[in-house]
């Protein structure tokens, strides 16, 4: 393992000299192309008060931190796997063998057990109870039906529920708040402060793009049409940078801020000509390139530009899949590609890769407990 000081070397490197000190899931029209309005000012997030709480709690109280703990979705599971990963009894979701290399052992060993969370279940009550949690952890959006869920479900199970305000923008409180109820504060502080960190450096850049923030498009899906909504968790780390998404709901069909898979429509091409992004990224594996020699997209600003980002997803995404906290190295990776935007040089990614590739390797290392020295699969770095 690397020695402590030299991992927190690589975790705060690679931001400029200015920035090396500590900074102060799923839910519920066409027309000709026209002329692409300017994007609105990135405006800054203003400073507010903490919530008292991220927390929800249903179903009874916890006499004493769990041993064994139920994430009930993807972004729950990275959570209480970077936070308490003895504690973490299995995955809601399918890992390939490629992610399950960049974790530590005892993650990598865990099976999928299905998830809880949302219309996507696929772990029923039989199976819950089978596995003996002492508590279920949920991450993402709070509204009712999530709330009604996890009342539901303590009530039928006995089990206790904790249901986290997922939002990027409180992903330190999450690592204190879930750290403390899972009994591992040390542990959670020194994550917290990673996080901290993170969200200022964006912060930063987000002041920087406010004058000429760049259009943005999230190409998702096999073939790019399909595509997060303004202010969807899918492309809240891109908007909370400073960027502006072309992807605004009709205003027949206003969108929803959801949890991972909420406000993913589908768009038909023509609609992306008329939006004409300046800036494309997918996480897609493979797909920046397909975009890019594909002759239908070649008429959309970002193609010609050669703006189209391909992003890592492994482990997990580092934009979205899941949106979690696996996020945090995608705000360090962008706040640096991003700092000298001018909405036509092409972003060169490779030009950081020996800038972001220490930062990334000591990401894994303090989130996930990857093995030091592990060769790097493709799709875990730019």
């Amino acid at each position: 393992m690397l020695r402590r000081r030299a991992l927190l070397q690589a975790l705060a490197g690679g931001a400029g000299a200015g920035l090396l000190a500590p900074w102060a899931r799923p839910a519920r029209g066409e027309g000709q192309p026209a002329a692409q309005p300017a994007a609105q000012p990135a405006q800054p997030i203003q400073a507010e008060s903490p919530p008292a709480s991220l927390l929800q709690h249903f179903g009874p109280p916890l006499a004493a931190a769990p041993r064994r703990v139920v994430a009930a979705g993807p972004p729950a599971a990275v959570l209480v796997a970077a936070l308490a990963p003895a504690q973490l009894l299995g995955w809601p979701m399918p890992l390939p063998d490629a992610a399950r290399a960049l974790l530590a052992s005892g993650l990598a060993r865990l099976p999928t057990i299905g998830r809880l969370a949302g219309r996507g279940s696929t772990l029923g009550t039989e199976g819950l109870l089978a596995l003996r949690p002492e508590l279920i952890v949920d991450v993402g959006s709070t509204d009712d039906y999530y709330r009604s869920q996890a009342q539901r479900l303590a009530q039928q199970t006995g089990i206790p529920y904790v249901l986290v305000d997922g939002s990027l923008p409180h992903s330190a409180q999450q690592l204190r708040e879930v750290g403390q109820l899972l009994g591992v504060a040390q542990r959670a502080a020194q994550l917290a402060q990673y996080a901290d960190q993170a969200l200022a450096q964006a912060q930063q850049l987000r002041q920087r793009l406010q004058a000429q923030p760049p259009r943005f498009y999230l190409a998702r899906g096999a073939d790019g049409l399909e595509t997060g909504w303004r202010g969807s968790i899918n492309s809240q780390l891109l908007e909370y940078l400073g960027a502006h998404n072309v992807a605004a709901p009709p205003a027949s069909q206003p969108g929803r801020p959801g949890r991972q898979g909420g406000g993913t429509p589908r768009v038909p091409l023509e609609q992306l000509l008329q939006w004409n992004p300046q800036l494309i990224v997918t996480q897609q594996p493979g797909l920046a390139e397909q975009l890019r020699q594909q002759s239908q997209w070649r008429s959309v600003q970002a193609v010609r530009q050669g703006l189209v980002l391909q992003i890592p997803h492994l482990p997990f995404g580092w934009v979205d899949g899941p949106p979690g906290i696996n996020r945090l190295i995608g705000l360090r990776w962008l706040s640096l590609l991003l700092q000298h935007w001018d909405g036509a040089t092409a972003l060169d990614a490779a030009a950081l890769r020996g800038r972001i590739e220490p930062q990334a390797r000591a990401f894994y290392q303090l989130f996930y407990g990857c093995a030091a020295g592990v060769a790097l699969p493709p799709g875990a770095l730019p």
